[in-house]
């Protein structure tokens, strides 16, 4: 697939202009193009996220009908577009990169179908440990039992390069992998110690692991630092206090709108296009932070 012109493209579609777009009559008699959308697990941020680009994309697009799937996460999601199992997915910045790169896993060839479309906003990093537990900082959770999120998730990979960060390794805690929901529930009831959960926007999981008396653990420091400058993809953010009810300072990572390389250059443009058109809702709702200047700044090429 060709590169699409993103700066042109948001152009037009923030000025709504839309003269080349196919007449109504010529759109009643084209076939329904369907699309597989992977999002992710139950009780995360990108499951929702998933459902409302789909209905703002089905809404404007006649002609594409987009069909939904929750996952294990960014890296079963970015597997399925090197499959051809999906043709959309979200992913996050750091599994885009890695996977493109060939680093994903030991074993893993470069995933080179993989295609960027849209950066949507920053994903902070939720750290939660539960009640009446006293950590102040990552390094504290040495010997605990700490949920990394399913197998398969974006959550997992930042959670393992977080833990060597603050020099703890595979030996240095018990990782256990586990649904976000799963996780809270062990969590409250003292299985767990702590847990991670990458949320692009409000996580029911970490919602109520607040709501059950669990404390955020702020992500920051010489360590952290350190980290950003090794994988510029991650960032500064904050969990804002609308959230969960606390501000806390932390790590975040880009999540991003990818699809294949060989889905088809005018679908993918159209496709574009109505994300941007769509982004006065989408802002009400799910992406509310999206900066449309930084979004044509995938990891991987669009």
């Amino acid at each position: 697939m060709a590169r699409v012109l993103w700066w042109g493209m948001a152009v037009v579609a923030l000025l709504g202009v839309i003269g080349c777009r196919p007449s109504a009559s010529e759109q009643s008699t084209r076939p329904v193009t369907r699309i597989r959308l992977v999002t992710g697990p139950i009780g995360g941020g990108s499951l929702p996220l998933g459902e409302e680009i789909a209905a703002a994309l089905n809404q404007g697009m006649k002609n594409v009908a987009i069909e939904t799937v929750h996952s294990a996460g960014a890296v079963s999601n970015i597997s399925a577009i090197q499959k051809g199992e999906a043709q959309l997915a979200l992913t996050f910045a750091d599994v885009a990169y890695l996977s493109f790169s060939g680093r994903l896993a030991p074993r893993d060839p470069p995933f080179d179908q993989v295609r960027g479309i849209a950066v949507l906003q920053v994903t902070p990093v939720g750290l939660v440990v539960r009640p009446g537990l006293h950590v102040r900082e990552p390094q504290d959770l040495r010997g605990r039992r700490v949920g990394v999120g399913p197998e398969g998730s974006g959550t997992e990979v930042t959670a393992n390069l977080i833990l060597q960060a603050f020099g703890l390794g595979a030996t240095d805690l018990h990782a256990v992998r586990i649904g976000f929901q799963e996780g809270v529930t062990k969590l409250l009831g003292g299985e767990l110690d702590a847990m991670f959960d990458n949320a692009i926007i409000r996580s029911e999981a970490l919602k109520r692991a607040a709501e059950g008396g669990a404390r955020f653990v702020p992500i920051e420091g010489p360590a952290a630092d350190r980290l950003r400058r090794e994988y510029p993809f991650l960032t500064v953010t904050v969990i804002a206090p609308e959230l969960y009810g606390t501000s806390v300072r932390t790590i975040g990572v880009d999540g991003l709108l990818i699809c294949r390389s060989d889905l088809d250059e005018a679908l993918v443009y159209e496709l574009t296009r109505q994300l941007f058109v769509s982004l006065q809702s989408l802002r009400r709702g799910a992406l509310r932070s999206m900066d449309v200047k930084q979004a044509p700044a995938t990891p991987v090429p669009l």
